[in-house]
């Protein structure tokens, strides 16, 4: 009877822990499932509203290039001269005719009266958005507006950029309007993935694009709390239970974020039968017995394992640039401190090369984007060869490169000095299979890390020095910071 009794004592402990071990698990594994689902959507959306920064960035350059072919006296309609408001008109013309998607541009006076483009000649654009906001600041020079709904074509969206005398006073502006299928047609690109549906709004809840394709609500304007509360405060990312989508009445965890220096959002769902299938797997085979439970952990371990790959692989696209596949901008700058770090408990050098693409404008406007893009990849290309693996590569932006070593000067001058050798002999093909050459023109500065380094302060000297080379000649090698900016 004791034995029987100490039995099922123990078959009773066991039975109790086996059942709290399965709680336990049940419960962690849960909350796992969540939290990386939050990632998951953190750190698309993040993606997503990094490519949009860098769409409008790159459309705004194009933007600054129509404003510098105007002068200000021009901006007039009707024009005195007939022929010099046909030359201009044909100038910008030929510009916008690089923006993809957009289908309308203009020109206008300090009024906000459209003087040249295909927008209609003469028409009183002060009540728009974006001729009131930059008119009223004179710190603000571009800017990207909400959805509009215009009487007749499509659902658009503006990006401007204002023209200003010295004095920041505003004498007019250009602008572009843009086919929200601008949008669409990237996230159709893109794909859900592993989230159910994607979404980009503006901040008075009009729908720019989503996929899948939902057509008929595409410009509607939705009123959600929970959006109408998340525009209000300053998070920048807010994950949401399950609510239901106005758009499709399904019941989704949301991912918002805004982005940033634009009036839009990004919007992810997932559905949670779906994310919560593995789960519940994992439930149903757990109650099975503790036999099984060694077998749900390795289960549990290889999707965790597979989640984890995925957010590293979340995380590389985050810092790597997507048409080159060096370091961009925000990586580099974050290893070039690192690398000054350690070169400053060892008191060693610093060089930093900055290295812009000589001519690159002419490339695009000659041969296309495609080939502008092929002749980047292949700077970078270039960059990656002559340098070590302790080196630091980046793409700062549009056609310049930076590098960043630890040696001393006459070590930087000969990787500068090889760099633009490996750049001549690289060849980028034209559409015809005829060979491009390229050059590029160099800045150096470096310094020895005895004393407070100051990235931007070195970029700048470096950058100073690649001015100084494109003004004189182009397709050399500034280095005039190294013997005489840092001693």
């Amino acid at each position: 009877m004791q034995k029987r009794s100490s039995g099922l004592t123990t078959y009773a402990l066991l039975l109790g822990l086996s059942s709290l071990l399965l709680g336990l698990l049940l419960w962690s594994s849960y909350q796992r499932t969540w939290e990386l689902q939050e990632s998951r959507l953190a750190f698309s959306s993040e993606l997503i509203a990094e490519w949009i920064r860098g769409s409008f960035v790159a459309s705004d350059y194009l933007l600054r290039d129509m404003a510098g072919q105007i002068d200000p006296d021009d901006l007039r309609y009707p024009h005195p001269d007939p022929q010099a408001h046909a030359d201009l008109s044909q100038r910008l013309e030929q510009r916008y005719k690089t923006f993809p998607h957009a289908f309308l541009y203009g020109a206008f006076d300090r009024q906000c009266v459209v003087t040249h483009g295909n927008a209609r000649l003469g028409f009183d654009a002060s009540e728009r958005e974006y001729c009131q906001r930059l008119q009223a600041d004179p710190e603000l020079d571009s800017l990207v507006t909400r959805g509009f709904r215009a009487n007749v074509g499509p659902v658009n969206v503006t990006q401007a950029r204002a023209i200003r005398d010295e004095d920041g006073r505003f004498l007019g502006l250009v602008a572009i309007a843009l086919d929200l299928e601008f949008f669409s047609q990237w996230l159709a690109r893109m794909g859900t993935g592993r989230v159910d549906s994607l979404a980009i709004e503006d901040d008075q809840q009009m729908l720019l694009a989503r996929y899948p394709p939902f057509p008929q609500a595409i410009g509607q304007l939705f009123d959600d709390p929970n959006m109408n509360d998340f525009f209000a405060s300053d998070e920048q990312f807010r994950v949401y239970p399950p609510v239901r989508s106005p758009v499709d009445q399904k019941h989704r965890y949301f991912g918002t974020r805004k982005v940033e220096g634009t009036p839009y959002t990004i919007i992810l769902g997932i559905d949670r039968a779906d994310w919560l299938a593995d789960w519940y797997r994992l439930a149903w085979l757990a109650v099975l017995g503790w036999t099984l439970i060694m077998a749900l952990g390795f289960i549990a371990l290889r999707n965790y394992l597979r989640l984890l790959e995925g957010r590293n692989a979340l995380h590389q696209q985050a810092r790597t640039d997507p048409l080159t596949g060096i370091a961009n901008r925000s990586y580099f700058a974050a290893l070039a401190e690192r690398e000054i770090a350690r070169a400053q408990r060892t008191q060693g050098w610093i060089a930093l090369l900055m290295v812009d693409v000589d001519r690159f404008k002419t490339i695009n406007d000659t041969h296309g984007h495609h080939v502008g893009d092929r002749a980047l990849q292949t700077f970078a290309a270039c960059c990656s060869r002559v340098t070590r693996t302790e080196d630091v590569v980046g793409r700062w932006g549009g056609d310049e490169f930076v590098v960043l070593i630890s040696q001393d000067q006459t070590a930087a001058l000969g990787l500068a000095e090889r760099l633009l050798e490996e750049i001549r002999a690289a060849k980028v093909l034209n559409d015809q299979g005829e060979p491009l050459s390229l050059s590029a023109s160099i800045g150096l500065a470096c310094l020895r890390a005895d004393q407070p380094v100051d990235l931007d302060a070195l970029l700048h000297q470096a950058d100073l020095a690649m001015l100084e080379v494109k003004r004189s000649g182009r397709g050399r090698i500034g280095a005039e910071n190294c013997s005489s900016a840092f001693g």
